[in-house]
């Protein structure tokens, strides 16, 4: 049965993701070049050595063009891999080339199996956390499987930084006590430093 809370998560999770849909491909574009500028630009980012970040759905801010910077500027490049999905797990697995990534599930670029390697969640030290929506206190609305909310703790030397449009930022989101808290947002219109 569901909870009030899974309710009213599912609800907003569904106006933030109409939210999103509702963008033109080209507004899409330009936005995400100037989102991820400024984490290019952000302090946190420069001085990190082993970045966890992920590839977008073509809805999502895009973020190869980060993905592309970091490996460029010789730090070590990780993206996200899904080991359960029953039991909501991930580990980040080091990539050296883009050209590594395949198409996997949902049409999202992942790293192919057979080239799996797995990296201590505590050498890294920046992470790219995507989501659904969230509030400028940081907190996040994910897209309901907790794999996030399950890795992130172990991660305990990691800046985290999330990268939305500025129609997925709220002034609250429905949250419970897994739902981890990020250090910066960054949108379009606006950078929220935590």
């Amino acid at each position: 049965m569901q909870t009030q809370l899974t309710k009213n998560k599912k609800t907003q999770r569904k106006f933030f993701l109409e939210q999103r849909r509702a963008l033109c491909t080209s507004d899409r574009e330009m936005y995400s070049k100037q989102i991820i500028q400024k984490v290019i630009n952000s302090a946190q980012y420069q001085k990190s050595t082993v970045c966890f970040l992920f590839a977008a759905m073509k809805d999502e801010v895009q973020t190869k063009e980060l993905i592309l910077d970091a490996l460029r500027a010789g730090k070590r490049v990780c993206l996200p891999y899904i080991t359960d999905k029953k039991n909501g797990l991930m580990e980040a697995t080091e990539i050296s080339s883009f050209d590594e990534l395949i198409v996997g599930a949902y049409g999202i670029l992942s790293v192919n199996e057979n080239n799996l390697r797995f990296v201590n969640p505590q050498d890294i030290d920046f992470i790219l956390v995507p989501g659904v929506g969230f509030d400028k206190r940081g907190y996040r609305l994910g897209m309901g499987g907790g794999f996030y909310d399950r890795y992130l703790p172990k991660a305990i030397n990691a800046y985290l930084t999330a990268v939305i449009y500025n129609c997925q930022l709220a002034d609250t989101v429905v949250i419970d006590e897994y739902d981890a808290k990020v250090d910066a947002i960054f949108t379009e219109k606006e950078s929220i430093i935590l």
